[in-house]
């Protein structure tokens, strides 16, 4: 089974960097949509960067593979007044226009909504930035660990007081930000279709994080000081806490319905002494004794293996999980009975596992023809015959350094 391919016919240029912007651009094209990557002669940054924290391979660049799959590409030199036109007849063709630069670079190379708007009265503009399109700080640059992690508030409220702040995984603010970019896009097609009027998306990483967060920073603003103090930095409770087993694994309860829940977990733990002990006969003793319910139930499940706890919860209708690690997620039975992941093979026949998108549509999130994330310009001269050059026009344009990928 693949997913519906409900973006097909809807064309994307997408001119953006590293991943914020780009993974968006992936969703729509496992969905169907003609996603054209545009880049620079130079490319996409996210092509040469190199970080020593293990995610490169000796024959996969991952992270373009998971943000660029499904794409084609085109290498033009948007500085010359001839590849800016080359880029302006692909402007007529397109649905939407997906970028992450910054406005003032847009303005320099002549691409602003009023030139784009020109070329195609239909065209949506989509752009994500870091911190939003307005204010003093709008051209700024930012990054997800920068904008969304640290300047929104992940860092503040997931570290421990007096310890160097958590830092990020890996693109984390990206892909959640890649969802809204997304969703803009989606929601601006369906009002150009019901109204025929094209509009402009705008979602930053900043305001990503704020609307994750939403909770915390709604009571941001009623609380006190000393409310927020105890809030960024909450204790542990017994129902909705995580317990370490013998063999050093974790488990996680999340019982916010106390009274349903507690009569039975006293009794598969083996602690029925606590349904009979005074401090925990209700919902507010046990707060008011927590630290006490704490290291009994702490004590409680130190005494068996995870493996053992899995068979004493597994016909338990409750919210409870195992903490997983790296290699189990890749291997979750529900993952892949739902096409959690799936597989593309890069251009040296190296076969990849990847994520999909987590919309699935007609009961897959999977793309019919999983492609590899292309090549820079890759697809030069396939997208300028569609525009109607002629061979020897594209042999020209490569030669004088107008577009680059054209073998």
């Amino acid at each position: 089974m693949f997913a519906t391919q409900v973006f097909k016919g809807v064309r994307v240029l997408e001119l953006a960097q590293f991943v914020f912007v780009p993974a968006a651009g992936a969703i729509l094209a496992d969905l169907g949509a003609d996603v054209i990557k545009i880049e620079m002669p130079e490319g996409d940054p996210y092509r040469r960067l190199k970080i020593s924290d293990g995610r490169q391979t000796k024959s996969a660049n991952l992270a373009m593979e998971l943000n660029n799959r499904n794409k084609r590409s085109i290498a033009i030199d948007l500085k010359s007044e001839e590849g800016r036109d080359l880029f302006l007849q692909l402007v007529e063709t397109a649905d939407i226009f997906l970028t992450s630069i910054r406005p003032g670079a847009l303005k320099r190379l002549g691409l602003t909504l009023d030139v784009l708007r020109e070329r195609n009265p239909r065209l949506i503009y989509a752009h994500g930035n870091g911190l939003g399109f307005r204010g003093e700080q709008a051209d700024r640059a930012g990054y997800d660990a920068s904008c969304f992690w640290a300047r929104g508030g992940f860092a503040h409220l997931l570290s421990m007081p007096g310890q160097r702040p958590t830092r990020p995984r890996p693109a984390l603010g990206d892909h959640a930000g890649a969802m809204n970019v997304a969703f803009g896009m989606a929601s601006a097609l369906f009002h150009r279709e019901r109204t025929g009027e094209a509009t402009t998306i705008e979602i930053s990483l900043l305001s990503s994080a704020m609307w994750i967060l939403s909770a915390d920073v709604t009571m941001g603003a009623a609380l006190s000081d000393e409310q927020l103090a105890k809030l960024a930095n909450p204790g542990r409770h017994a129902l909705t806490s995580a317990y370490e087993t013998a063999d050093g694994r974790f488990l996680q309860l999340m019982f916010l319905d106390p009274e349903r829940y507690w009569p039975e977990l006293c009794r598969r733990t083996g602690r029925d002494d606590l349904l009979e002990d005074p401090r925990f006969a209700t919902v507010e003793s046990r707060v008011e004794h927590g630290d006490a319910l704490l290291a009994a139930l702490d004590e409680a499940f130190a005494s068996r293996t995870l493996d053992e706890w899995r068979e004493a919860f597994a016909d338990w209708d409750a919210p409870w999980e195992v903490i997983q690690n790296l290699r189990e997620l890749v291997t979750d039975p529900q993952a892949a009975a739902n096409d959690v992941l799936f597989d593309v093979t890069v251009e040296d026949g190296t076969p990849v596992t990847i994520v999909s998108g987590p919309v699935s549509f007609g009961g897959s999130p999977l793309p019919p023809e999983p492609k590899c994330a292309p090549a820079m310009g890759r697809d030069t001269a396939e997208l300028l015959r569609e525009l109607g050059l002629s061979d020897d026009a594209i042999a020209d344009c490569a030669q004088r350094g107008v577009v680059t990928g054209v073998a």
